[in-house]
C-alpha cells in the first residue's frame, strides 16, 4: 500500500468514525497498519477508537506508539495526557497538555484541558485563566464554557454557573454537559424549562449510552427536588439498566477475606517500627454518600487542616502490589515479603503528595471512601495516621449511591440487590479493621453530627490532635473546590432532610433489602 493509498484509507476511517460507524473505521485503521506498522496517524486513531470504548490502556498503548514516532505532534500529545487524565491521573497529564501548546499556543482544545487537568488537582485559581484563554482562541468552544460552568459549582458559585450552563444551552440547546451540569447548580421548583429539555434529549435516539445515562441522573435529581418520587426513581432505574457493569461479587468477597487473612494483629507486631510517624495524614473512609465530603470540608476549615480531595495515590500503590488481580492471593504474597525499606519508601512518595497539596497544614486529609479497602497497608505506611470513618444508614447510604452517576469503577452500584451486597461485604471489613489494626479508627455517625453538630465536630477535631477553632462550624463558607457529587449540599449548613431518606423510594428497594439481609443499622 503506497503512502497515498494509506493516507486515502485513513481518511475513509475518519468518515467512518465521524458517523459511529466504529467498526469500519477499525478496518481500515487496520489495514493501513498491517501494510504499514509505523503509520503515526492510524496509531493515534486506533487510540481515539480505544478510548470511546473505555479501553484506556490499549489507547495509552496507541498514542505512546504514534508519539514515539512523531513526538512533538499536539494532537498525540494532547490524546496521551487526555487518556490519563480520564483514568484520574491529572499530574501525570499535565506536562503533556503542556507540551502540546509549547509546540501549538493556539490549540485551543489542548489549552482547556489544562485548565480541566488543574481542576482535577483541585486548583481552579489555576484552571481559570486557561479555561478562559481557550474561549479567547475559539469563542465557540462550548466543552471550555461547560467546564468553566462547572468550575463555578465547584467552587460553589452556583448562581454563575447556571447563568454559564444557560449560555451554553442557548448554543445549543441538546448540550449534555450543559442539561446535566444544570441540574446540580439549585433546587427546581414547578415550572422550570430544564427537565423538560432534558426528557427531550432522552427521548431522541441521536445520544449515546453515557449521554442519556447523565440526562437520566440529571431528570432524576430534578423530579426529586419536585418531589416526584417515583418518576425520579424510574430515571435513575433506567440510567442503571444503560449501565449493567456486571460486578463480580465472588471474586469481591474472596479479595476481602484474603485481605482479613493477611492483616492480623500478629502481623501488624512483626512489623513494629515499618513506616513513617508524621502525623500529616488522615483518611477519611466509608462508603461513598456516607458524609466524607462534609467531613474533609470540617477539617478544611481549620486553620491547621486542609482537604486534598480524593487523591488516587493509595490505590495506584496497592495495585502495583497486585491488589485486585483475579486471585487474590497475589497481594497476599506480595504484602507478606515486602521489606521495611520499601514501606518507608512509599510512605515518603505519598508525603511528598501532600506536601505539593500544602506544606504547612498540620494535618492533610484524603477522603478516598474506599480507601477502606487498604487500611492494612496505610497502617504499615503510617503508624500514626488518623483513620475517620465516615458511617450512614446503610439504606440512606445505598440509595443515595444509587441516586449518582458513579463511574465503571463502581460497578456494584448499577443494581440494588448487588449494592447491598457489597454494603455487607465493606461492614465486615469494617468489622475486621477494628479488631485488627494498630491505629484508633473515629467512627463518625452522619446522623450524629446532624443531632449534635458542635459536639461530633469538637469530637472530630480533638481526634486529630488539633485546637479548637470556630470556623470548623462553619465550614459551608471555606473557599475551596469540592469534586464530588455533594459539592452542593457542603455549601448548606448541616440539614436534616437526608436522614431517612430512603423511605420515600420504599416500594422499589426490596432488591436492596434482599442483599443487605439482616445487617443493622451501624
Amino acid at each position: 500500500m503506497t503512502p497515498a493509498q494509506q493516507a486515502e484509507r485513513v481518511e475513509r476511517g475518519i468518515a467512518h468514525q465521524n458517523a459511529s460507524r466504529l467498526k469500519e473505521a477499525e478496518y481500515h485503521y487496520q489495514l493501513v497498519l498491517r501494510a504499514n506498522p509505523k503509520n503515526a496517524d492510524a496509531l493515534n486513531l486506533m487510540g481515539t477508537l480505544a478510548i470511546e470504548a473505555d479501553q484506556h490502556m490499549i489507547a495509552r498503548d496507541y498514542f505512546s506508539k504514534a508519539l514515539a514516532l512523531r513526538p512533538k505532534e499536539p494532537v498525540y500529545l494532547n490524546n496521551l495526557a487526555n487518556a490519563l487524565l480520564l483514568k484520574g491521573e491529572a499530574a501525570d497529564a499535565l506536562p503533556l497538555f503542556k507540551k502540546a501548546v509549547k509546540h501549538h499556543p493556539r490549540y485551543a482544545e489542548a489549552v482547556c484541558n489544562i485548565g480541566r487537568a488543574y481542576r482535577s488537582l483541585s486548583r481552579p485559581d489555576k484552571a481559570r485563566p486557561y479555561l478562559e484563554k481557550a474561549l479567547k482562541l475559539d469563542p465557540d468552544f462550548v466543552r471550555a464554557s461547560a467546564a468553566l460552568a462547572e468550575m463555578e459549582v465547584e467552587i460553589g458559585n452556583m448562581e454563575a454557573a447556571a447563568d454559564r450552563f444557560r449560555e451554553v444551552l442557548a448554543a445549543d440547546p441538546a448540550n449534555v454537559q450543559a442539561l446535566s451540569g444544570i441540574a446540580s447548580t439549585k433546587r427546581f421548583e414547578p415550572g422550570d424549562p430544564e427537565l423538560a429539555l432534558i426528557e427531550k434529549q432522552i427521548a431522541g435516539t441521536d445520544k449515546s449510552v453515557d449521554h442519556k445515562v447523565l440526562l437520566h441522573h440529571a431528570a432524576g435529581k430534578i423530579c426529586n427536588d419536585l418531589e416526584r418520587y417515583p418518576d425520579a426513581m424510574q430515571h435513575f432505574i433506567d440510567a442503571k439498566a444503560l449501565t449493567r457493569n456486571l460486578f463480580h461479587m465472588e471474586l469481591h468477597r474472596k479479595t476481602y477475606a484474603m485481605t482479613k487473612q493477611v492483616f492480623t494483629p500478629s502481623f501488624f507486631a512483626a512489623r513494629s517500627g515499618y513506616g513513617d510517624v508524621s502525623e500529616r495524614p488522615v483518611f477519611i473512609v466509608g462508603m461513598p454518600r456516607s458524609g466524607t465530603t462534609l467531613t474533609e470540608q470540617i477539617i478544611a476549615s481549620h486553620p491547621a487542616g486542609n482537604g486534598a480531595g480524593e487523591l488516587p495515590d493509595i490505590r495506584k500503590i496497592a495495585a502495583a502490589l497486585k491488589y485486585g488481580t483475579p486471585d487474590p492471593s497475589d497481594y497476599a504474597g506480595m504484602v507478606a515479603g515486602i521489606p521495611a525499606t520499601s514501606i518507608a519508601s512509599l510512605a515518603q512518595q505519598y508525603l511528598k503528595v501532600l506536601a505539593a497539596r500544602s506544606k504547612s497544614a498540620l494535618r492533610v486529609s484524603d477522603k478516598n471512601p474506599h480507601n477502606y479497602e487498604h487500611l492494612g497497608l496505610i497502617a504499615l505506611m503510617f503508624p500514626k495516621a488518623r483513620i475517620v470513618h465516615c458511617v450512614r444508614d446503610p439504606m440512606d447510604t445505598c440509595v443515595s449511591c444509587f441516586m449518582h452517576p458513579f463511574t465503571d469503577g463502581h460497578a456494584y452500584n448499577t443494581d440494588l440487590e448487588t449494592l447491598g451486597a457489597y454494603y455487607r461485604e465493606y461492614r465486615g471489613l469494617m468489622d475486621h479493621w477494628r479488631k485488627a489494626l494498630p491505629l484508633e479508627i473515629l467512627d463518625l455517625r452522619y446522623e450524629d453530627m446532624i443531632t449534635d453538630q458542635e459536639g461530633k465536630t469538637r469530637e472530630l477535631i480533638a481526634f486529630l490532635g488539633l485546637e479548637w477553632d470556630d470556623a470548623c462550624l462553619n465550614y459551608f463558607d471555606t473557599e475551596r473546590s469540592v469534586l464530588t457529587p455533594s459539592r452542593w449540599q457542603v455549601r448548606q449548613p448541616i440539614y436534616s432532610t437526608s436522614v431517612e431518606r430512603w423511605r420515600r423510594y420504599e416500594a422499589h428497594l426490596a432488591p436492596l433489602k434482599r442483599g443487605l439481609g439482616d445487617l443493622e443499622p451501624a
